[in-house]
């Protein structure tokens, strides 16, 4: 005899209370891998980012590496680590700041990435996003110089805590004072991914990615 009918003569369930149960279907995750030279203050942020119930999966690898190039080297170890699908939306970013690093340093990593990894310069440092959400500057500055300015806005700063939610109203303006820089650059010629684009930083590009696919 069929299940269903020896369940039905036996009482556990009326035919007429009975209701198919729907299946969930799960919507494909993106996957954004984000490289970084930090082990706290950029996963810090990114991993802010990251949420349970999102279309998208953020991984922020800890590597350890401190140059641009092993970083790039790196970057394409998680393509195949994370089998990342690129043609279909999945994306690597290999962030790293300026630093001591030259241009020939920056081209290298920049012929390892290829059109696979994507390359986030921050110059003079990566803290020149977290400046950006509350001031436009358009000289150039050292490393020391972007820190002490951030703590003008931000006291308590330090590289190891969690600025995000301060961040987070003036994110719009960071984002539209970083394309202001970029604008600025492009204009007199200068190569984004250089020692001449201080102050610069592309962080704003993986921003806007996570929110286009998240947002939706």
């Amino acid at each position: 005899m069929e299940l269903y009918p020896l369940l039905k003569m036996k009482g556990y369930f009326k035919m007429s209370g009975y209701k198919r149960r729907k299946l969930r279907v799960r919507i494909p995750r993106k996957v954004f891998v984000i490289v970084c030279e930090g082990e706290k203050t950029e996963r810090i942020y990114f991993n802010r980012y990251k949420t349970r119930h999102s279309n998208l999966r953020i991984e922020t690898p800890n590597s350890r590496c401190t140059d641009p190039i092993n970083l790039a080297k790196f970057s394409r170890e998680q393509i195949k680590k994370e089998a990342l699908d690129l043609k279909n939306g999945d994306a690597i970013w290999c962030v790293f700041d300026c630093d001591e690093n030259t241009n020939e340093d920056m081209s290298k990593a920049r012929k390892i990435a290829g059109k696979d990894i994507k390359i986030c310069l921050s110059n003079p440092n990566f803290e020149l996003w977290f400046l950006l959400h509350f001031s436009f500057i358009v000289s150039n500055v050292t490393r020391s110089e972007v820190i002490e300015k951030l703590k003008e806005h931000i006291p308590t700063y330090d590289k190891n805590i969690d600025i995000y939610d301060i961040l987070l109203e003036k994110r719009a303006t960071a984002i539209e004072n970083t394309k202001k820089l970029i604008k600025i650059h492009e204009t007199n010629g200068v190569e984004l991914i250089s020692v001449e684009s201080n102050p610069s930083t592309q962080v704003q590009n993986i921003i806007e990615e996570i929110l286009r696919i998240t947002d939706k």
